[in-house]
């Protein structure tokens, strides 16, 4: 317990006063706990003659802007106050001729800058006074100057960041020394386009993506069976440009070892007897063996005498179906692993009785572990999600079930991330050459007509192929006098790939030709896609009688339909009918006249606007707009 003190009255002596303020300072850090409570205030405070203290009834925690102003406001006071309170300032050091890198502070330590308040300004605490406040030159941000490098943004998902100079000029024809880089670029971005490493792409940067996904399972399982001598059989599916022959093909180039690898496609192999020829075909060339000469025999055998006038010839023999299950049964047999790739697998499923489906996945089913066989394989690419509901019950029994998915890019930002990949494919060039076309492509890319062009396109097709093809017209049309890539460049690979307007000459129309063609839109509203010439001359019709019953006003003169004959609206149709703008939909028959002979119209009704717009005819655009 502390002694007792006597209470002092107002005619203390100055001397006692100033020896019980000094022992007040003694016990400092016990005091400041005491009075942090508004009740143990002293009520009748006497002068004081030492340093002035801080006594705060709470804690505020003030943003550096808030602080700075209004450290600033109260510069020119003796005694800077913050809410009421006096506060006394530590003396700040000296500030550093250079900013520093803002560092750790250490635990435990409140941190104030000199020049630049942090961003979280720990709260004091109760013990802590503004004096033991530390200072570390370190802990000052760094502000780059003029001429230093700027970091390329980095691509999503990670990588290396790339430091380019702020200021470089392109040169707009290319120097002599340089032309064999230019020449060595393109070959490694064509050649990188070609492969199928540009198919992969990252969603973010804590999550691989649906094909990196997909690799990893159609890796783990073509592993097992090219390793241990499993029979698994998968389906790869997703829609159209999504990767799935790029990721069959790379999850076949990574695999230990060089499994014999049987490649057939829906489209091409419409039978199972054609199927069969091109499993014996390809299983010759990369083993060396015929499996289809006792086959020939036999077939040979079977046949009747040649026909005398068919000139001889190379021919090939198909064998039959029968010896379709003789072959698929061998596969397990070879000298190495066997991976059976079926492209369009639902069209394999059309095929009579699931022959070769059948033969494929029950022989999959009964390659065991440890029977002294090497694995098989089957995965089938495919587009439609309902492929497992075409397998017939006995082919369906004997299929894993395991499916696969792959999906294209998600987000412009992929694009953008796959494009600067490709364009920055390596080359052993000079070193030059590498900052020239480095900050040309970062140029290309942060171009915003790139971008606009690029983001309409990822709106028309998710296809990453869409981009591919761009990206090979860009570096093929790349020359000495345009060595670097620019947003003409994309403008002109997108008109190329883009479908020219199918009627240029819309707009040279006649004015009956341009009123057959509203007329269509009237009856294609109505829901009638079959016309003949009766139904637009009856509504051409009943529109010039409605114009002419109250026709359009304009600086007091009256605008109405031209009144055209049904002989020129006749001539009028079979104009259009020889620019192919109305197709018809039956066969030519004498017995119906040319007026009732139904047609269907091929022009949309956006040219039939433009076209109507270019004429400025008020009438016909009113009429036009009836049809919306």
């Amino acid at each position: 317990m502390p002694p007792k003190r006597k209470a002092t009255d107002d005619s203390a002596t100055p001397s006692r006063v100033t020896r019980t303020r000094q022992h007040d300072d003694d016990d400092d850090d016990d005091e400041l706990n005491l009075r942090l409570s508004p009740t143990k205030l002293p009520s009748t405070p006497g002068p004081r003659h030492g340093p002035s203290r801080v006594v705060m009834d709470y804690i505020e925690i003030t943003t550096p802007k808030t602080l700075a102003h209004t450290l600033r406001s109260n510069t020119a006071c003796a005694s800077p106050t913050i809410n009421g309170l006096k506060l006394r300032l530590p003396k700040e050091p000296s500030t550093p001729s250079r900013q520093l890198r803002l560092g750790p502070a250490s635990p435990g330590k409140a941190v104030q800058s000199p020049s630049t308040p942090s961003r979280v300004r720990p709260p004091l605490t109760p013990r802590a006074s503004p004096s033991k406040l530390q200072f570390h030159p370190n802990d000052v941000p760094v502000t780059p100057s003029k001429r230093a490098t700027r970091p390329l943004s980095p691509r999503k998902g990670g990588g290396d960041i790339i430091a380019l100079p702020t200021a470089i000029k392109l040169p707009g024809v290319l120097p002599a020394h340089l032309v064999p880089c230019l020449r060595l670029q393109k070959r490694a971005i064509l050649g990188a386009l070609q492969s199928s490493q540009s198919s992969e792409v990252i969603d973010d940067e804590d999550h691989l993506s649906t094909n990196s996904t997909a690799y990893t399972q159609l890796h783990n399982l073509l592993h097992g069976t090219t390793t241990r001598g499993e029979g698994n059989s998968c389906l790869l599916l997703g829609p159209r440009g999504s990767g799935k022959t790029s990721l069959i093909e790379q999850t076949i180039k990574d695999l230990p070892g060089e499994p014999i690898v049987l490649r057939l496609s829906g489209h091409t192999q419409h039978n199972d007897r054609l199927a069969l020829r091109e499993v014996a075909r390809q299983l010759s060339q990369q083993t060396g063996k015929s499996f289809l000469r006792d086959m020939e025999e036999d077939v040979n055998n079977t046949e009747e005498d040649p026909n005398p006038f068919i000139d001889p010839g190379p021919t090939i023999s198909i064998p039959p179906p029968s010896h379709l299950p003789a072959l698929i049964s061998v596969l397990p047999t070879l000298s190495r692993p066997t991976v059976v790739i079926l492209d369009a697998f639902d069209l394999f499923a059309h095929h009579a009785r699931q022959s070769l489906l059948y033969c494929l996945l029950d022989t999959v089913q009964s390659c065991k572990v440890g029977q002294g066989n090497n694995g098989l394989a089957v995965v089938g690419i495919t587009t439609r999600i309902d492929t497992i509901n075409l397998l017939e019950k006995r082919v369906k029994s004997r299929f894993s079930g395991r499916m696969i998915r792959t999906a294209p890019p998600s987000d412009l930002l992929s694009w953008i991330n796959i494009s600067r990949r490709l364009l920055n494919t390596p080359v052993d060039g000079s070193s030059e050459w590498g900052t020239l076309w480095t900050f040309a492509v970062y140029t290309f890319l942060e171009d915003r007509k790139v971008v606009d062009t690029i983001r309409d396109t990822f709106a028309l097709t998710r296809d990453i192929r869409m981009l591919k093809q761009l990206l090979t017209a860009i570096v093929t049309n790349l020359r000495t006098t345009s060595p670097f890539p620019t947003a003409s460049h994309i403008s002109a690979a997108v008109s190329t790939q883009r479908l020219r307007q199918k009627f240029s000459n819309l707009q040279a129309l006649s004015y009956p030709s341009i009123c057959l063609l509203v007329a269509a839109m009237h009856a294609h509203s109505a829901g009638h896609d079959v016309i003949t010439f009766e139904m637009l001359y009856d509504a051409f019709r009943e529109e010039f009688r409605a114009s002419s019953a109250a026709p359009i006003q304009i600086e007091g003169g009256s605008i109405g339909m031209a009144r055209c004959s049904r002989e020129v609206l006749m001539r009028s149709f079979e104009e259009l009918v020889g620019a192919h703008m109305l197709t018809s939909v039956v066969a030519p028959s004498p017995n119906v006249a040319p007026e009732f002979v139904r047609y269907r119209c091929l022009v949309e009704r956006g040219a039939v606007k433009q076209a109507v717009t270019a004429m400025g005819q008020t009438n016909v655009k009113k009429w036009l707009n009836k049809a919306s």
